[in-house]
């Protein structure tokens, strides 16, 4: 007999069926739907990555738009502007911070999406090259005499000489001679010679009461000091004292104390240095500068405005040396004596008007006759490129840089002043006084590019 349950057994299993074609259907669309939605955030968030990486691109890019227009104008300060590139754009504003240094902001963005849009900004600081880093540079030698103080590094390509009761407080180095120290003469850091005084054989002298705080080298610019086989040059003579090291190529005399004594090492000589280039140049000083075809008209000029000078003079012509004593610095002030000595040689000499934050720069591109005598004694005006006699004190917060490639720079009695002197020689005596300051190693002018770097600052 039927009982007719077999068809509902049929119907269950195909009702099963229909449940689990439904469950992996929807199994099937949520698994799709979470690939599409991975996929549409991963694309999104890689977007967003790119444009995080083009908005920096685009805000350097407005960096360099503003470098460009500074150095096509001569330092003219740009109105804000915009640019825009095929994946973005840039807005930039150019702030003048005095000195020829500038501040850039710069904000770039990137997307036009709000979820994948980007912004970034940078704030860029630029200014002169870096150029001046000792208190006193030589081409050939320095020579000090009498009592004179020196806070900072000296460099000369040639040799140098540090004469009683001086002190130097930083390094020295004599790139191509030797160097001597005088009865009670101090250098605070190490000495460094590459060569050595053919009167004496000696690359290093240290006198009675004399010391050298650091370390002291007498190195060879002879590669292997194949000029010296049997070791009778290169002496280090120290009758005072070496408080580091001394490493020599010949041999140690005079009994003085020193450190650990190498004796038998050549070591190479530093590599000389170029003295910093300068290139004049109208549009980059604020006010513009004051030009004068002669000496004679400059100096008749400066007869009625010599106090509280400030702003950039061009001096052309050789009818005489430009006359700065009695002068008094009240502002930043720049003279370039094209082919003219500078001096100070009266009883007054120069000094300043105020407490503000001033630079005084002096170039002379004046090079002494044959026969010339710029001595520590003074000489006479046309003897030196630069020519101080008798109280230079520019000293109250002025910075001073004294710039004369082509001649000599010489200093008598009573010169106080911080900042450096860059010469292709120099020669002080009596009570010198020279610290070295960091406001002249960015000067106006100097460097082999207009402006670099000083700071680059990503701001959230």
């Amino acid at each position: 007999m039927t009982t007719g349950r077999r068809p509902a057994a049929r119907a269950t299993e195909r009702g099963f069926a229909m449940i689990t074609a439904i469950m992996v259907i929807a199994m099937s669309a949520a698994l799709a739907l979470v690939v599409l939605t991975t996929g549409t955030h991963a694309d999104r968030s890689s977007q967003r990555g790119r444009n995080w990486e083009l908005a920096i691109q685009h805000a350097e890019a407005g960096v360099q738009q503003a470098v460009a227009q500074l150095q096509a104008t001569g330092g003219a300060t740009p109105p804000p502007f915009t640019g825009t590139t095929a994946e973005g754009s840039y807005s930039v504003n150019v702030t003048y911070l005095g000195r020829n240094r500038y501040r850039i902001d710069s904000e770039g963005a990137s997307g036009t999406h709000g979820s994948v849009r980007s912004e970034r900004s940078v704030e860029v600081t630029m200014g002169p090259p870096k150029s001046f880093r000792y208190a006193l540079f030589s081409l050939t030698d320095i020579d000090t005499k009498n009592n004179d103080y020196v806070e900072g590094d000296i460099w000369a390509n040639g040799s140098v000489r540090i004469d009683q009761n001086d002190e130097i407080t930083g390094s020295v180095n004599a790139a191509t001679g030797w160097v001597m120290l005088d009865n009670n003469s101090v250098v605070g850091g190490d000495v460094v010679a590459g060569g050595y005084d053919p009167a004496n054989d000696r690359s290093i002298d240290v006198s009675t009461g004399a010391g050298i705080g650091g370390k002291a080298t007498a190195a060879s610019t002879v590669p292997g000091c194949a000029d010296d086989p049997s070791r009778l040059h290169y002496q280090v003579n120290v009758v005072g004292s070496i408080g580091g090291a001394t490493k020599l190529w010949g041999i140690t005399t005079g009994g003085g104390s020193t450190g650990e004594i190498t004796a038998g090492v050549c070591l190479p000589a530093p590599a000389t240095k170029a003295i910093p280039t300068f290139s004049y140049n109208p549009a980059n000083y604020s006010p513009a500068p004051v030009e004068f075809a002669t000496v004679s008209a400059f100096n008749t000029w400066l007869e009625t405005h010599k106090t509280n000078m400030s702003g950039t003079y061009y001096v052309a012509g050789s009818d005489a040396a430009v006359d700065l004593n009695g002068a008094t610095i009240a502002g930043d002030t720049t003279i370039i004596a094209l082919e003219a000595a500078i001096d100070a040689f009266g009883g007054v000499g120069v000094s300043d008007a105020n407490d503000d934050d001033k630079l005084l720069v002096l170039v002379s591109y004046y090079q002494p006759p044959a026969g010339s005598a710029c001595t520590n004694n003074g000489g006479n005006p046309l003897d030196c490129a630069i020519g101080i006699k008798n109280n230079f004190q520019p000293d109250n917060n002025t910075a001073t840089l004294l710039y004369a490639p082509n001649g000599p720079v010489a200093f008598k009695n009573n010169a106080e002043f911080d900042g450096a002197v860059y010469a292709n020689d120099i020669v002080l005596k009596n009570n010198m006084n020279l610290v070295y300051d960091e406001r002249i190693d960015q000067i106006v002018g100097f460097g082999p590019v207009t402006l670099e770097t000083e700071s680059w600052v990503e701001v959230t």
